[in-house]
């Protein structure tokens, strides 16, 4: 496994074989436009093997573009992935993702790991293509697809970073009649209940519903790692007419769970401890989370070549966290020591989001436009109270004594109160043109304003704006093979708490992408390949100061930091014959700091967390319907990572891994006519200890050892 770079010209070696013979397949139809019919914001329930492909992204692109004819990266991972693969959480899915690994950041004790895309973390994670700035806890029971933009994406989303941007998109109210009730049972005593229903409400099938709920009850391998967590997503659809809808979606999740520092390495970089061990009190009250979303979408076609679509959102995001948060290691080697700090802290952060996009189609001469105009509205509230204080040292062991009494005035105090306006006009239009408009052409641009007020005590503002821009070039050189070509720029304010010695706030991130590649369509969309190369780089970075804050107690960041990651990727997704499934991905992944004035010593370092290879492949088969054995399905992968470092200390090495898992499922319609399906997965089959992020030395999180998961649903 040390050279896996090697099984790259093996993939493309698949890739091509499959191609062969494929020239004479004639160009798939072009998804219905705007004109042609009003989006519909219904999907097909679940199908005894639906595709692991999908022809457009739900939220993310905002123009209806097929997905093979946009020149840039993106994947969409369907529920079907996630379901067969027994995920529970949004790591598990975005892991099917070619260049996206786990974040080393627990700063903020948020409940979804985030993503790192092409090197850089996303601070943030998109629902229904709207920012969810306070990264809630994120149940699959509700998710629909999991997509990735690759590459900057500010011209649609404003203030990212460079590598990409997660969205997930919920699932919205069906026509048909569907109700399905599953019951999860697994490892460590892992209780889980989920209900979906939906359906038309009224005669004449204008008015849907869909009503999803989960309960969960868990215990970990980690020892006092329960988690208890309730969620519920009722939505409606009103159809007006042929062209207008209205929709309402809400949902509230509440977690209790407490918070996990991971386990420590050693100086030699080995783990000190077995993965189960604990290093918080379980007699605090831990992390405790209510996540709230209320969201409001208008569609409505003006007419042959006019359509709008406005969507308000809010997000209430509610977290309290009273926990035991390792500091650092310290001692000898066989006598390690974590110092520790207690913190006591509750925020609440309300964010309301408007977005309004008019789309037009029309042609020009022999110019075919898909074009949009949109307008980008953010006003977000946050209030953070806190109390810290460290504690005594705790020795390293396997049963580590952390009793912990708070003192009597630890409640969390007024800290930090923030205030953040947004605002943003952008345009993209996608040309089609040549014969049989092969040749797509695709420009943007984009404006933000954006205003910062934060008092900590001392009050802060900042005023930041840029233009963004982007450009790409697609030609269908083939029925089955189209090369492309993309520049895209990115833009990002810091936080008025990011800032230098001086205590002045660091410039905007600016961000720049370039990007080639093919993408390949077998068998009539069945089977998707993308083939790319990028290189981005990063200006202004944020680089916390870790040894300026050990000495001072003060959090500043260096100012003039410059990085580059740079990267081949390959994605696969869909159908190799009826009855096999693919989605598979291969990650090269170079990163560097190019430049940083006060820490020479730096400079030429790769960026911490991200592995240099990474190779991922998930296949599934179910028997045919003339088989006896129809209705029987299972599916096996295996998960590759080199090593990497901390993201936060670079002299701190986290070992290569790979891990096998394997799921079986079977399905069957009783006599009522109602289907029944039962599944068990299996994951890490080798029961192989491996760790797949950490923050710093004394913060390493272990992955799951070998688990089994078993569910049993019925639909009615």
């Amino acid at each position: 496994m040390k050279n896996v770079f090697s099984l790259l010209p093996i993939a493309l070696a698949v890739t091509s074989s499959i191609s062969s013979g494929q020239s004479s397949v004639e160009k798939p139809q072009k998804t219905p436009s705007v004109s042609e019919q009003l989006p519909e914001m219904e999907v097909t329930a679940d199908a005894a093997r639906a595709a692991y492909t999908a022809a457009e992204s739900p939220s993310l692109l905002k123009l209806p573009v097929p997905l093979l004819e946009t020149p840039q990266t993106v994947t969409v991972v369907p529920k079907e992935v996630f379901r067969d693969q027994a995920a529970k959480n949004l790591k598990d899915v975005y892991r099917n993702v070619s260049g996206v690994f786990e974040s080393g950041n627990t700063l903020n004790a948020q409940s979804e790991v985030l993503p790192v895309i092409r090197g850089f973390e996303a601070p943030f994670v998109f629902r229904n293509g709207m920012r969810a700035t306070e990264v809630g806890t994120v149940d699959l029971f509700n998710i629909e697809s999991a997509e990735v933009i690759k590459g900057p994406a500010s011209i649609l989303f404003g203030g990212l970073e460079p590598g990409g941007v997660l969205n997930y998109t919920t699932k919205r109210p069906l026509a048909e009649r569907f109700n399905e009730i599953v019951q999860e049972v697994g490892s460590w005593n892992h209780f889980r209940t989920t209900l979906d229903s939906t359906g038309p409400l009224d005669s004449k099938g204008r008015v849907l519903y869909r009503l999803n709920m989960a309960y969960t009850n868990s215990e970990s391998f980690r020892n006092d790692m329960d988690l208890e967590r309730f969620a519920i997503a009722p939505s409606l659809l009103w159809k007006i007419s042929e062209d207008t809808e209205i929709g309402l979606d809400v949902s509230y999740t509440k977690e209790k769970t407490p918070y996990d520092s991971g386990v420590p390495l050693g100086f030699d970089n080995e783990p000190l401890v077995p993965v189960d061990t604990f290093f918080g009190d379980p007699d605090l009250e831990g992390r405790t989370l209510e996540d709230t979303f209320v969201g409001v979408d208008l569609k409505h076609r003006l007419n042959e070549i006019f359509s709008v679509r406005s969507r308000l959102q809010f997000h209430r995001a509610e977290p309290k966290n009273e926990s035991l948060r390792n500091r650092g290691l310290t001692g000898t080697s066989g006598n390690e020591i974590l110092r520790q700090r207690y913190q006591n802290e509750a925020r609440v952060d309300d964010e309301i989001q408007w977005v309004t996009d008019f789309t037009a189609e029309f042609t020009t001469g022999l110019v075919k436009h898909d074009a949009l105009v949109g307008l980008d509205v953010i006003h977000q509230d946050s209030e953070f109270d806190r109390f810290r204080m460290n504690k005594a040292n705790v020795p390293v062991s396997s049963d580590p004594d952390v009793n912990f009494d708070p003192p009597a005035d630890s409640d969390p105090v007024p800290d930090i109160k923030s205030q953040l306006d947004w605002t943003a006009f952008y345009f993209q239009d996608q040309m089609s043109m040549l014969k049989d408009q092969r040749l797509h052409l695709l420009v943007g641009a984009r404006y933000d304003d954006v205003k910062q007020d934060q008092s900590r005590p001392v009050k802060e503002e900042s005023d930041d704006g840029a233009l963004t821009l982007r450009g790409g070039v697609l030609y269908e050189a083939t029925s089955w093979m189209s090369p492309y070509v993309s520049v895209s720029e990115s833009f990002r304010p810091q936080l008025t708490d990011s800032i230098d010695k001086s205590g002045n706030v660091l410039d905007p991130t600016e961000g720049i992408q370039y990007e080639a590649g093919v993408k390949l369509d077998f068998f009539d969309q069945r089977l998707v390949t993308t083939l790319s190369a990028y290189q981005i780089e990063k200006d202004n970075v944020a680089v916390f100061d870790n040894q300026y804050y050990t000495d001072t107690g003060l959090s500043t960041y260096y100012p003039g930091v410059k990085q580059r990651s740079r990267g081949i990727e390959l994605d696969i997704a869909g159908r190799i014959t009826d009855e096999l499934s693919i989605i598979a991905n291969y990650a090269y992944t170079d990163t560097e700091v190019l430049e940083n004035p006060e820490a020479l010593e730096t400079e030429g370092d790769r960026l911490g967390g991200v592995p240099l290879q990474a190779l991922r492949v998930w296949l599934a088969y179910d028997f045919p319907e003339e088989s006896k054995l129809n209705g029987l399905g299972f599916g096996a992968g295996a998960r590759f990572e080199s090593e990497r470092t901390a993201q936060f200390a670079d002299d701190v090495k986290l070992d290569e891994f790979v891990v096998f898992d394997a799921g079986i499922w079977y399905s069957d319609e009783l006599a009522s006519g109602h289907v029944w399906r039962a599944r068990l997965n299996f994951q890490n089959l080798t029961d192989e200890e491996y760790y797949p992020r950490a923050s710093t030395r004394d913060i390493a999180h272990p992955g799951s050892p070998f688990g089994v998961i078993a569910s049993v649903g019925i639909e009615f």
